[in-house]
């Protein structure tokens, strides 16, 4: 049973702390992103140790028999702090969960400190990768060392199950409320392990066995951590996700940008920032959707700026009533004035013709209001963006705009 689950259990464990590895750079001052990311590693390396094969190997490359019993389960009692640590940090104030951390810290590396004495204390004359508890549950020592990381374990899933189901409701983000929600479930179901090796002491107190029980335990234990690991991963996903978006949502601003950006660049190429003047070690970063975007954002304002004494209000109220007319209103309407006037500034600006000082109005647009968030700013331009897709490249006389 313990070599057919673990490998999934290691799997799933290695594909979560690939998707924590990707933010551990930067997120470096965020302790709880990076002791997160120590329990996917550490939960990785336990399911790892325990398998046969390479229980084998380190007994041959260590010369140590057995030594991934307390590699394995120092692993566990590691993580088991660290996920202390992540919620300490997620539910209490920094200085807090600074202090509260170093507890955790400590008394898992002293309860590894236990076991490894408690380890170097038994006799293993053989390798026992299957059945190590059941063969060595009559030695006194292994009885002890078996007590303390049972204790340790039970305590740390009960702890890591009411802080998990505590902090669930006190949470304002969904996709945390439901996260910590199944990792306090697989914490429940590792419980059922606990009880297997309680039982395994005591049945040996007792001089009897609950060999029937082994696969109940196995499977209780990587069940457990897999609803575990899978709880953790719920909030990741779900902000990686919300990235994914994002950056997706960049780009098709970037590109839906490019005509209103063209109408402007076709007449004042001057708007362009000049990025051959960037030092080119900071190239590369320019080259991100991000600053992209941002750029042609700039661009496009300054581009309005040179047009702006250009624009004249015949054209706007014409525009306003011929929209109207339409049935555009609201912000449609706003948008599609502003193109139109962006078109016609163009124009007014190749052919040098200013309306006179009276006649001397500000964007339509200038009325909408945003929440000052970028992207409402970027979705107020990709709206004028739309109006002018499907228009040629406007002459210098006004009628023809709405031609």
């Amino acid at each position: 049973m313990k070599d057919l689950l673990h490998p999934v259990s290691l799997v799933v464990a290695t594909l979560g702390f690939l998707c924590l590895l990707r933010d551990v750079p930067t997120r470096r001052r965020d302790a709880a992103s990076t002791a997160l990311a120590a329990v996917f590693l550490l939960s990785g390396l336990s399911f790892l140790f325990s398998i046969t094969t390479m229980w084998n190997y380190l007994d041959r490359v260590l010369g140590t028999v057995n030594i991934s019993v307390p590699l394995a389960q120092g692993c566990v009692v590691a993580l088991l702090a660290c996920q202390q640590v992540v919620l300490t940090y997620w539910g209490s104030p920094p200085e807090a969960a600074r202090r509260r951390s170093r507890w955790c810290l400590g008394a898992g590396f002293a309860v590894i400190a236990g076991l490894l004495v408690l380890f170097a204390l038994l006799t293993p004359s053989a390798p026992h990768p299957i059945d190590f508890t059941l063969y060595y549950a009559h030695d006194d020592w292994y009885a002890t060392y078996l007590t303390l990381y049972v204790t340790a374990y039970t305590i740390g899933e009960l702890f890591l199950a009411r802080s998990c189901l505590r902090l669930a409701r006190r949470s304002a983000r969904r996709s945390v409320r439901v996260g910590l929600r199944i990792v306090a479930l697989g914490a429940t179901v590792t419980l059922g392990y606990s009880v297997v090796r309680i039982g395994d002491v005591i049945a040996s107190a007792l001089g009897t066995s609950l060999t029937g029980w082994e696969a109940f335990a196995w499977a209780c234990g990587d069940i457990g951590a897999m609803l575990t690991l899978i709880g953790w991963l719920v909030p990741t996903i779900a902000d990686q996700a919300q990235s994914i978006q994002y950056r997706i949502k960049q780009y098709s601003s970037y590109r839906g940008l490019h005509s209103l950006w063209q109408a402007f660049y076709s007449e004042a190429p001057e708007i362009e920032l000049p990025i051959h003047r960037v030092d080119p070690d900071q190239r590369r970063r320019f080259r991100r959707i991000s600053i992209r975007l941002y750029r042609r954002v700039i661009e496009i304002r300054d581009g309005r700026f040179v047009i702006r004494p250009y624009l004249d209000a015949a054209v706007r109220d014409a525009s306003e009533a011929h929209h109207q007319a339409r049935g555009l209103q609201g912000q449609e309407l706003l948008a599609a004035v502003t193109a139109d006037q962006i078109l016609a500034g163009i124009a007014a600006r190749a052919e040098d013709t200013r309306p006179a000082p009276e006649q001397l109005t500000e964007f339509a647009d200038s009325e909408r209001h945003t929440s000052g968030r970028p992207m409402d700013d970027i979705d107020a331009l990709l709206d004028i963006a739309r109006h002018l897709t499907h228009r040629p490249v406007p002459t210098p006389y006004i009628e023809r705009v709405f031609a």
